[in-house]
């Protein structure tokens, strides 16, 4: 086993549960892929590679709005927008998390 495989078994963090279960599929779907969640509190969630920690996927969720902060393909910048629902954001940004890993 290496290092990695040892983190990746012990570490609380990168094997906890998603707090906020209203982005529990999205939590599925990042981490069956090799993704890993960095920041799992209720108003704020975000997911990075293990092998590049600079690209990652944010929500930050509002009382009125959920901020979504994707990666753009080939590019050192990100794309932020928001949406009023829950739904939404998880569409987008499943489609978004398919689109960016397809695309590699």
């Amino acid at each position: 086993m290496n290092t990695l495989d040892n983190m990746l078994t012990t570490d609380p963090i990168l094997n906890s549960t998603i707090v906020n279960k209203g982005f529990a599929i999205l939590d599925t779907i990042f981490k069956e892929r090799g993704w890993h969640i960095i920041k799992n509190e209720p108003n704020w969630i975000c997911y990075s590679k293990f092998t590049d920690e600079t690209t990652y996927f944010d929500i930050k969720i509002l009382p009125d709005k959920i901020f979504v902060s994707v990666p753009i393909k080939n590019s050192c910048y990100q794309y932020n927008t928001s949406f009023k629902s829950y739904y939404e954001a998880s569409e987008y940004i499943e489609q978004r998390f398919f689109d960016y890993i397809d695309g590699k």
